[in-house]
């Protein structure tokens, strides 16, 4: 019997992937993963392999393709974008395996802790994250999740902020936050650690939503998110 390796790759699978993921990919027997995630990491990927990718919404097949390579006895490498914990493959994979495959988790840098070393310290303090996309969580159910991170006036990572057809979320949550706390201080981030990278900072009222897209992420502040020197900084509270 194989091991399955549900392996996070950062934001970019070059210069933020983990030392323990790369060791793993170039490790393993077989690879799987959405297909452009394996091109990220395509260079590190030894010859003669064995590789299965999918395209969007083949999530549930490329989970089971990988715990059959396991049983197969592969070493067998999941390629998650970001961590896969979090919004990604672990959880899926956990439900669908038996105690018969040995899953290990390797944790990745997610896309609110790459966004936030751009845009300066965003998150110094509780966060709370949140995605728009309502594919596989209703709507009703995320907009009680945006009040609740009014209720706790969290610093909020928001993921999938707008698609080409769901476009009404990000601005349904921007005001309800700017009509309970005010004007927030926001960050938008988008290709984060990648050649095409680029970002804003600007008040919820400046807010550019031609700018955001799913390559995004949204940084909304707290009461007390400030900006300096370019930079969007919440205060941890430590005497200065």
């Amino acid at each position: 019997m194989g091991r399955l390796f549900l392996t996070g790759i950062g934001p970019d699978g070059k210069n933020t992937m983990t030392a323990q993921a790369e060791y793993a990919i170039k490790n393993c027997t077989a690879v799987c993963g959405y297909d452009k995630y394996v091109e990220q990491v395509a260079d590190i990927i030894p010859a003669g392999k064995q590789v299965f990718t999918s395209g969007m919404k083949g999530e549930v097949e490329r989970a089971e393709t990988a715990i059959l390579y396991a049983r197969e006895g592969h070493d067998v490498c999941l390629i998650c974008g970001g961590d896969p914990s979090l919004y990604s493959l672990a959880s899926l994979v956990y439900q669908l395996a038996d105690t018969s495959v040995e899953i290990e988790v390797i944790p990745g840098v997610t896309a609110a802790m790459a966004a936030s070393a751009i845009l300066g310290a965003p998150i110094a303090d509780d966060l709370a994250i949140i995605s728009m996309s309502d594919l596989l969580t209703p709507w009703e159910i995320i907009k009680k999740r945006i009040d609740g991170v009014n209720v706790g006036d969290f610093v909020a990572a928001v993921y999938n902020p707008k698609s080409m057809k769901r476009t009404q979320q990000i601005e349904y949550a921007l005001k309800t936050f700017y009509d309970v706390r005010g004007d927030l201080i926001t960050g938008t981030v988008k290709n984060a650690f990648r050649e095409q990278q680029s970002a804003k900072i600007s008040k919820i009222s400046d807010f550019d939503f031609d700018f955001v897209d799913m390559s995004s992420i949204v940084i909304v502040g707290c009461r007390k998110t400030i900006i300096k020197d370019g930079k969007m900084i919440t205060p941890r509270g430590y005497p200065v």
